[in-house]
């Protein structure tokens, strides 16, 4: 059961208040702001990936804008991430990421134009930093990146400078090579610039403007660009794409040999054109290949010491005219670097390897003796150590528990006394916006920084009653809000599988620590794609159960009642073993009390056969497994990953299924999708209602922040909406926010609770009654995953094919499960949907569908970015 709500002494509440103070004292440490935006002569804002938050921290081109930041203007390009680095250093062996995007500069703003390092990074004996300038007065941006060889012996790097200009095959986001400084449409090492735009439209009917990336001095210098390649997928050594969805990602590599001791630049520009339509776009392109030429010959370095004009390795510096600069003097020039941060060492106290290790292999190993509780969470903490923080870190935890180490104690002090479970003893993280008394609660935002529940939410307290190591606090997108990356406040999320790439939506920094071997299960939560996508960009097994299912009281909502809080674990059987410890009915969330009989087995592993599917119908829908905008003109031209997912079906037919054909393609014709009635009550109603019914059980909140700032509070859902403290790009202004309408009636939220709990799973029961169907199978992705310096908004600008099914919308479960991988080295998923409590049911579907993709390797896949960490002697 959940523990009583603690009533406080004013004694212990002036502790909690001091504890609180020292909290805010680290999560205030970084303003609440994001990137920076830099405002240029055409009054096109550009958002610079820098180190303030969510640390990006890329010096890329997250998007631009002609509207104030925050707003929902126009874009003036499809920019989706440009201006990014990648490295790749030619030793042996090869360097940790190597060839991956580079971050970690500490890119500091000087608050008008300018981002430089503050701490340079290593990648295999190379000092690399940056500095990014955008002109204030023009339209154009520079980039100047240095690299410097401080060994004994030459090291040969290369170098892409790139990104992604667009998006798709189609519509206005698309874009394609209009121009290079050579006259035609090919890049070669003879370009000093290239130039992209997107589709005209029809005056007055604006697009994006022109954009052209300024390489250099061309061929025959010995400084030139050296290969075009393609940003999305193995740049060095996949061409420059000039069709299709990869037209849009460039990669412009140079080749830089380093001897020892000496330091080379790379410099590149990028000019941005106002928008256009038909009757304005030649002057547009005219004048933007005009400043681009200039660029290109007397490129404006002035402002640069000797040392960096010296270092520039792409420009014949030798042949321009530079004011005050004498070319002869360079063989003097020493160029300085910040510093490269003391570096972890990659290494464990612990013997006993838990990568890849599933619940059932670390229960089995602890319940024979091999290992202990502690030794294993001490195994995730070094882990999380070397591989989450730093540079290079994937930033998974917004926060590690202090006390991991003591709860791991506990567990093997109540093992030895006689106590067993399942989860005794197994660390397990927790998405930061479900409640936690021990640890602050943020919701990833500067909005509650520091925030100390006074009680642990529903299902942790189940987890704890079970054993559980409540190992940290996972990151997440601000409010689990956005579908395409995971800007947490204190620092973004990345993909274990990919370096470079999203793990996508709110709940990756969860399912990067399960990916990563960074713990061995984890609490994430859904209202649109934040189980499915994450889990399926990373091999991972996630259930969004029917409403009711698993308890919600103490997650802080974003839509109320069509919010689920479910687990994330790397196989099936892990995920019985976690639903046994947190699908316990809540007096406090009256859609749990509504379970029908029998609806959850008394022991979750008993759905676990491997001959669950057969004599099984699944339907299938075709349309569902089209990319969004038709299968005729795929927007993100990676139809191998729906390849990849088709074909993972043969396993359903091998485990003894049979598929049936639903929807327009049926014989006859029926739905594509399940009836969606209109909802009784408007979103904005329910969304304000679910913060008035967390504020209502939460009175420490206002306690605390009266007490640590009682010049900013967070009393209602506006206080939300409208924080100042959110992150820049969704900051409301608040002039715009509207003061809260009255309360939902008893009687309202009955209603909306009935459509949610009877009205929608009927009209689901329905559809799949009529097709006399068991289940219905979705793609989990439909597309790559998106690269992770990206930013832009709106549908026309998603950088990944969500498939949401129609679950979450109808309060139905929908269980994702890894099958295998698609051409491109990427996991993908496939997703059974059910009528409401077939939660059992599609547990034994996922599991037989896992056992035979299992054989024929086409399961959960194993990461390689993060490998186990050697062994040092060192006493535990």
């Amino acid at each position: 059961m959940r523990e009583p709500r603690r009533r406080l002494s004013l004694l212990t509440r002036t502790a909690t208040f001091l504890a609180l103070l020292s909290a805010l004292a680290f999560y205030d440490e970084r303003t609440p702001r994001a990137f920076n935006y830099v405002i240029d002569a055409n009054g096109t804002y550009w958002g610079i990936q820098d180190d303030d938050s969510p640390r990006v921290d890329t010096g890329s081109i997250r998007a631009t804008q002609v509207a104030p930041a925050g707003s929902t203007g126009a874009y003036s390009t499809a920019i989706n991430g440009y201006g990014g680095i990648r490295v790749r250093v030619q030793t042996a062996p090869e360097p940790y990421l190597n060839g991956e995007l580079m971050r970690g500069f500490g890119l500091h703003f000087d608050g008008v134009n300018r981002f430089r390092s503050t701490q340079s990074l290593d990648m295999g004996g190379v000092t690399i930093s940056r500095a990014v300038y955008v002109n204030t007065n023009a339209n154009w941006g520079r980039w100047l990146d240095t690299f410097t060889n401080p060994t004994k012996s030459p090291i040969t790097i290369q170098v892409a400078f790139g990104g992604q200009s667009g998006q798709g095959t189609t519509g206005p986001n698309t874009t394609e090579i209009v121009a290079t400084s050579s006259g035609d449409t090919t890049v070669t090492a003879a370009d000093a610039w290239v130039e992209y735009a997107t589709p005209l439209q029809p005056s007055p009917n604006l697009t994006g403007g022109p954009q052209v990336t300024v390489l250099g001095t061309p061929a025959p210098f010995a400084g030139a660009m050296t290969f075009a390649g393609s940003w999305l997928y193995d740049t060095f050594h996949t061409p420059l794409a000039y069709s299709g969805h990869e037209r849009n990602f460039q990669a412009y590599v140079n080749t830089l040999t380093l001897q020892p001791g000496t330091t080379r630049s790379l410099l590149h520009f990028v000019v941005l054109g106002r928008r256009v339509d038909e009757t304005t776009s030649a002057a547009e392109r005219a004048a933007v290949e005009g400043t681009a030429t200039s660029l290109a010959t007397s490129p404006p370095i002035d402002d640069l010491s000797a040392a960096e004009i010296c270092s520039v390795a792409n420009f014949d510096i030798a042949s321009l005219s530079i004011p005050g600069f004498d070319a002869d003097a360079c063989r003097d020039r020493k160029f300085q670097q910040p510093a490269v941060p003391p570096q972890k060492k990659g290494k464990t106290s612990v013997k006993y390897d838990v990568v890849e290790k599933t619940i059932a292999e670390l229960r089995a190993d602890m319940e024979a003796g091999i290992v202990t509780s502690q030794e294993i969470t001490r195994a995730y903490l070094d882990r999380i150590g070397f591989y989450d923080q730093g540079q290079f870190g994937f930033h998974a935890y917004e926060i590690v528990a202090g006390d991991a180490v003591r709860q791991a104690n506990e567990a093997d002090r109540a093992r030895r006394k006689g106590a067993s479970g399942a989860l005794l003893g197994i660390p397990i993280i927790i998405k930061n916006n479900y409640d936690t008394f021990d640890m602050p609660t943020t919701n990833g935002s500067f909005t509650f920084a520091g925030f100390r529940p006074a009680r642990d939410a529903f299902q942790v307290a189940r987890l704890r009653e079970a054993g559980a190591v409540i190992i940290g606090k996972g990151a997440l997108e601000e409010y689990a809000t956005f579908g395409h990356w995971s800007n947490d406040a204190w620092g973004q999320v990345w993909s274990v599988f990919n370096p470079s790439r999203s793990p996508l939506a709110s709940s990756g920094g969860s399912a990067s620590a399960v990916a990563g071997s960074l713990a061995a299960a984890a609490m994430g939560s859904q209202t649109g794609d934040s189980l499915y996508a994450p889990a399926s960009a990373q091999s991972l097994v996630t259930l969004r159960g029917t409403d009711g299912l698993e308890s919600g009281t103490g997650i802080q909502p974003l839509v109320w009642m069509t919010d689920f809080g479910g687990a994330i674990t790397r196989s099936v059987s892990d995920l019985a073993d976690m639903l046994n410890a947190v699908t316990g009915i809540d007096p406090e969330d009256p859609a749990t009390l509504a379970r029908p009989d029998g609806a959850v087995p008394p022991d979750w592993r008993s759905a676990l056969d491997t001959g669950a599917l057969q004599g099984t119908r699944i339907g299938y829908v075709d349309s569902a497994w089209a990319d969004v905008f038709g299968p005729t003109a795929p927007p993100f031209g990676t139809n191998g990953t729906i390849d990849a997912m088709r074909s993972a079906l043969q396993y359903l037919v091998q485990a003894g299924a049979t598929i049936v054909q639903m929807g327009q393609l049926a014989t006859p014709p029926t739905p594509d999708a399940p009836p969606a009635p209109t909802q009784p009550i408007p979103a904005n109603r329910i969304r304000a209602e679910g913060w008035r019914q967390y504020f209502d059980s939460h009175p420490e909140l206002i306690e605390q922040q009266i007490f640590a700032n009682p010049f900013y509070k967070v009393l209602t859902e506006v206080d939300v909406d409208c924080s100042q403290k959110k992150v820049l790009y969704v900051r409301a202004d608040p002039n715009t926010c509207i003061a809260p309408e009255m309360r939902l009636t008893a009687a309202e939220i009955q209603l909306h609770r009935d459509y949610r709990q009877i009205t929608r799973p009927a009209g689901v029961k329905e559809w799949m009654d009529a097709a006399n169907v068991d289940a219905v199978v979705y793609p989990g992705l439909l597309s790559d995953t998106s690269l992770n310096d990206g930013g832009g908004g709106g549908f026309g600008k998603a950088a990944f094919g969500r498939r949401d099914t129609p679950s979450a919308g109808n309060g139905v479960p929908t269980l994702a499960v890894p099958a295998g991988m698609n051409d491109r080295g990427q996991p993908v998923n496939i997703q059974f949907m059910g009528r409401a409590w077939d939660d059992a049911r599609l547990v034994g579907f996922a599991y037989a569908f896992e056992h035979y993709a299992t054989l024929a390797g086409r399961g959960h896949q194993r990461q390689t970015t993060a490998p186990p960490l050697p062994h040092d002697n060192r006493k535990n």
